[in-house]
């Protein structure tokens, strides 16, 4: 666990609607059924590598844009984590994907986010690349 250090962007990928100094809460929270965690669950992921308890950003925008795809009018965020930030098991990329309890929106990134864009394998290709590049860039400044 570690405080992001300064200067470290993080976005996440969530539900349309959000504005800058909202809070990005956990799904066992807002009481939100169709996320991505619970899909995960509902698949097999154990409760440590699909946390339903937190809020997951990465550093990777186009990491976020892909995750804000797969909901219904997804939207992209900039955010600032509250508290700690833990590395995400489930990534096998250091520094790119962390899980806190909460996120405050910075700034609305792009405030629609449509699936129908693309299809299903160029949205999984884009998650991968951009995974890839956003290890890439996190470099030394890892926040894991």
């Amino acid at each position: 666990m570690t405080t992001p250090p300064p200067g470290l962007r993080l976005f996440h990928g969530g539900g349309a609607g959000l504005r800058p100094g909202a809070l990005v809460l956990p799904p066992i929270v807002t009481g939100v059924e169709h996320t991505l965690t619970g899909t995960a669950q509902a698949l097999g992921a154990s409760h440590e590598h699909a946390r339903d308890d937190r809020v997951y950003v990465t550093t990777g925008r186009d990491v976020a844009r892909v995750y804000a795809a797969f909901k219904p009018d997804g939207s992209l965020y900039e955010v600032r984590a509250e508290g700690v930030l833990e590395a995400d098991p489930d990534c096998t990329v250091p520094g790119v994907s962390f899980a806190c309890t909460a996120a405050v929106v910075v700034r609305v990134v792009d405030p629609v986010v449509l699936f129908r864009d693309r299809s299903f394998d160029a949205w999984v290709r884009m998650l991968n690349r951009a995974t890839e590049t956003a290890g890439a860039l996190a470099g030394g400044r890892q926040a894991g």
